[in-house]
C-alpha cells in the first residue's frame, strides 16, 4: 500500500507543492500499481494536458510512462480494472482541503445548516453505437436534440476559502436519466452530524424531492415560472360531515399579478439597485398536501423574469432564502472547470468503469484546482496579463509549466510493483519416448 508523505509547512504556499500534496494524499491507500497510474491520470488532468490532446489519455500519459513496458496500456487498464473506490477518493480530497486550506463552511439560518449544492450534467456521446449501463439519453444544446449521453449528478459542499466561494465535490452518481442520477445522490448522502440544506435547480426541485425532504436535511430550489400551488384551507366555523378539506385556493406566484397578497413584502438594495422580495408561507402542491413549503419571489430589474424559490426550511428569513439559493453557483463552476481543463466532456472510453472514473476524477480535479487557486496568489499567464486573478485555468497553466517537478513530487513514494518475467521453457532432447514426442 502507498503511504502519504508528511506535509511541508514552509513550502505549503507554493501552488506546485500544494497540488502535489493533494494528489499524493488522494492516492494514499490505493495499491501500488493502481496508485501510480491513477496519479499519472490526475497529473494530466491538473496540468490541462489531457485537454490539449482532446481527451486522448494514451497520448497525454505517454511522456510519463514511456520508460515502462506497455505503459500507456497499463494506464488504461488501471482506469478500467484497477481497485479504486470513487467515494473514498473524493472524501480523501475533501479531508485534504479541510486540513491544508483555510476552509470555512457556509452556515445558513438560526439552526446552523451546512450548505450543499446538487446538479446534473449531460455529456453527449454522438459517436456511441452500443448501449451501456451509464449511457442514457439527454438533451444536447449544441445538437438541439436528444442524443445518447453520459448523465452525471454531483453533490458539492459549498465553502469559502479566503472569502472566495468554492465547491468541494463529495459524491458523483451516474444513471440513464437525470432524475435517476439525482435520486441516487439523495439516497446515498455522506453521513453528517449537522443539519444540512441542499440547494438545487428547477429541474431537480420536483414535488417528490420536496416531499422526501426532512427537518434535518431540508431542500431549497428554484421553481418554474408557471408553478401552481395551494394555500391552506380556510377554517370552517360550523364543521360539516365528511373529510376535512386539504386544499385552499390556488396560487400562481409567477404571474404578473398573483392571486393573494404576500405574507411578507420588502425591498432590499443590491449593487445600487432595488430588488423586491415577496414571500408566501405554508403553501403546498396539490399532489403533496402534507408537505408545506415557503415561496419567495425575487423581482430584480436586471432580469426580465422573476425568480421563484421554494424551501422546506421555513425557519429561514426571506433574505436568507435568497442568499442560500445564490450559493448554488459553485457546482456550476466545477462543471465548467472540469470541461475546460480536465476534458470531462471528452471521455474517450467505452468501458462503463472507465467512463465513470474519467468523469468523476475530472470533477474532483476541477474542485481541487479551484480550491488551491483560492489559497495561492494570482498567477499571471504573461506580461500582458495585468489584472491577474486566482483562477483554476491559470493554476493549470502554471502546473503545466512546471510539469516535471509537479509529477516528481506527486508520485513520490509510489513505486511500481516489480513482476518477474517468465523464462522461456527450452525443449529437452533427452526424451524417453522419442516417437511419442
Amino acid at each position: 500500500m502507498s503511504k502519504a508523505n508528511k506535509p511541508s509547512l514552509h513550502l505549503a504556499a507554493s501552488p506546485v507543492y500544494l497540488a502535489a500534496s493533494a494528489v499524493n494524499k488522494v492516492l494514499c491507500g490505493l495499491p501500488r500499481g493502481t496508485a501510480y497510474f491513477i496519479g499519472v491520470v490526475l497529473i494530466t488532468m491538473m496540468t490541462g494536458q489531457l485537454m490539449q490532446h482532446q481527451g486522448s489519455l494514451a497520448r497525454a500519459a505517454l511522456p510519463y510512462v514511456i520508460h515502462l513496458k506497455w505503459g500507456w496500456h497499463r494506464v488504461e487498464r488501471a482506469m478500467a480494472r484497477g481497485r479504486l473506490c470513487l467515494d473514498t477518493l473524493l472524501e480523501s480530497a475533501f479531508q485534504w482541503c479541510l486540513i491544508h486550506l483555510p476552509v470555512e463552511p457556509i452556515i445558513i439560518g438560526q439552526e446552523h445548516r451546512a450548505l450543499y449544492a446538487i446538479d446534473s450534467s449531460t455529456i453527449a456521446r454522438l459517436r456511441s453505437r452500443r448501449a451501456g449501463a451509464v449511457l442514457g439519453q439527454g438533451y444536447s444544446h449544441l445538437a438541439q436534440r436528444a442524443v445518447k449521453a453520459n448523465i452525471v449528478a454531483c453533490l458539492t459542499s459549498v465553502v469559502r476559502i479566503n472569502s472566495i466561494r468554492c465547491g468541494l465535490v463529495r459524491r458523483t452518481r451516474f444513471a440513464k436519466t437525470c432524475p435517476q442520477a439525482v435520486a441516487a445522490i439523495f439516497s446515498e448522502l455522506p453521513p453528517s452530524e449537522e443539519k444540512r440544506l441542499f440547494t438545487v435547480d428547477a429541474g431537480i426541485a420536483t414535488k417528490d424531492q420536496f416531499a422526501e425532504a426532512t427537518s434535518r436535511d431540508a431542500l431549497i430550489g428554484r421553481l418554474r415560472i408557471n408553478v401552481s400551488l395551494r394555500r391552506a384551507p380556510r377554517p370552517v366555523k360550523r364543521p360539516r360531515r365528511g373529510r376535512p378539506r386539504l386544499h385552499g385556493a390556488p396560487l400562481h406566484p409567477g404571474r404578473k399579478r398573483p392571486e393573494f397578497v404576500p405574507d411578507e413584502d420588502l425591498v432590499i438594495t443590491v449593487a445600487d439597485r432595488e430588488v423586491r422580495l415577496r414571500r408566501w408561507r405554508n403553501l403546498h402542491f396539490r399532489e403533496k398536501p402534507h408537505t408545506l413549503i415557503d415561496v419567495v419571489r425575487v423581482d430584480d430589474p436586471d432580469f426580465k423574469r422573476p425568480l421563484l424559490i421554494g424551501t422546506t426550511a421555513r425557519e429561514l428569513t426571506t433574505e436568507e432564502i435568497r442568499e442560500a439559493y445564490l450559493h448554488r453557483w459553485p457546482v456550476e463552476t466545477n462543471f465548467y472547470v472540469s470541461q475546460a481543463t480536465a476534458a470531462m466532456d471528452q471521455p474517450r472510453a467505452w468501458c462503463d468503469t472507465s467512463v465513470m472514473r474519467r468523469i468523476s476524477l475530472a470533477l474532483m480535479t476541477g474542485s481541487l484546482l479551484k480550491a488551491i487557486a483560492a489559497q495561492c496568489e494570482a498567477l499571471p499567464m504573461g506580461p500582458w496579463d495585468v489584472k491577474a486573478v486566482a483562477s483554476a485555468g491559470r493554476l493549470a497553466n502554471h502546473l503545466d509549466a512546471h510539469a516535471q517537478d509537479f509529477a516528481a513530487l506527486s508520485l513520490t513514494g509510489l513505486e511500481l510493483r516489480k513482476c518477474r518475467e517468465k523464462e522461456d521453457v527450452k525443449d529437452s532432447n533427452n526424451l524417453q519416448l522419442s516417437e511419442a514426442a
